[in-house]
């Protein structure tokens, strides 16, 4: 069996990664539940609390890219299971030995070695391998969700607490905008009066006018004040809620690219095994060279070739692993949008991972 212990200490480094990311996505997401139920404003130092939160957005993009490189090194994984593939079709050194007298009885051994070896430990060891960043994928997603939805709630709770703010500021700057041409008039007729009598009376009216004016003003420079404040909560709001929607569309393009893969290679490994375990078939197993993302072509032209014969082992691996058997055609339509939508998401990492030696 291939040896992939380099491979499982990068699932436990992401593992790690993700935990401690999803600790960092809490904080926020608790600090902000908080700031969507409190009485009062300006509790909060914006500040910290936008640094925490561009943080979580770096984190999350090295999270991403992480779990990205770590896919597609399960491919460099898989494609270095096809040396099994090139040694089931060579000949062994005893039976080299054995071609120089016999090539007959050398073609036989070789019949016999293929038919009794079995590489289901590799496709095994693959399966949980993906089984087990698929779980890891699954698990923070569910947590991104019930975060994302928690934070959308309290978003609303702002905007709706700002917009009754605005509605008010509104009613105050009417009430501003009424008093004081009000103001204005009774102090021209307090200037114009000669009677001591009506000028006390226009007096204690301005007074009181006044005081209504002031508490006006007052109101408006809170209702600022506050509208201000909803407009940051807002934003910072926006931003966690965003961020947490581009992490679980993120998500689904990693788990939809990982189960394609693995659906696809199930098929794709089950089949040429069986298509090598084929004597008949031996003529055009030399096609197959390499098992991951090279070996579709080869694929294609052995799975014609073994007709229904694979199909019963095929399907008895699917169930296995939870999945339904699908045809191959279909497989690698899916499989091609799911890699197209990765390598939109996922470019750079693609990128230098090509420019690297990742593989176990």
């Amino acid at each position: 069996m291939i040896e992939t212990k380099s491979f499982d200490a990068e699932i436990e480094k992401t593992r790690s990664m993700v935990e401690e990311m999803r600790s960092r996505i809490g904080q926020s997401s608790d600090l902000l539940e908080k700031v969507a139920e409190a009485d009062t404003l300006g509790d909060v130092d914006f500040d910290i609390e936008n640094a925490r939160i561009e943080d979580v957005l770096a984190q999350q993009k090295v999270m991403e890219a992480n779990i990205a490189d770590l896919i597609i090194s399960l491919e460099d994984v898989t494609d270095s299971f096809g040396a099994e593939f090139k040694n089931m079709r060579t000949f062994t050194l005893s039976e080299k030995l054995v071609g120089i007298f016999s090539r007959k009885k050398a073609q036989a051994m070789q019949n016999d070695r293929v038919r009794s070896t079995s590489l289901a430990g590799n496709l095994q060891d693959l399966l949980a391998k993906s089984d087990i960043i698929v779980n890891i994928l699954n698990d923070q997603k569910a947590v991104l969700l019930q975060r994302y939805e928690n934070a959308e709630t309290g978003l609303k709770k702002v905007i709706d607490r700002r917009e009754q703010v605005i509605s008010e500021l509104k009613t105050t700057q009417d009430t501003i905008e009424e008093l004081n041409p009000m103001l204005l008039d009774i102090e021209n007729r307090i200037a114009a009066s000669t009677s001591q009598e009506e000028r006390t009376r226009l007096e204690a009216e301005r007074s009181g006018m006044a005081t209504r004016y002031n508490e006006a003003q007052a109101k408006e420079q809170e209702l600022l004040a506050g509208s201000q404040t909803l407009e940051r909560y807002t934003s910072m709001f926006q931003t966690f809620v965003d961020s947490l929607n581009n992490q679980i569309a993120a998500q689904n393009t990693l788990i939809n690219k990982l189960s394609i893969d693995t659906e696809q290679r199930v098929v794709l490994y089950k089949s040429l095994e069986d298509s090598l375990k084929t004597a008949a078939q031996q003529k055009v197993a030399h096609q197959i060279n390499t098992l991951g993302s090279k070996v579709d072509t080869a694929a294609e032209e052995t799975m014609a070739g073994i007709g229904a014969a694979a199909q019963s082992h095929i399907a008895d691996l699917l169930e296995l692993h939870g999945k339904n058997m699908q045809s191959t055609q279909e497989i690698q339509r899916r499989k091609q949008l799911a890699d197209d939508a990765f390598a939109r998401r996922f470019a750079q990492v693609m990128e230098a991972h090509e420019k690297s030696d990742y593989a176990s």
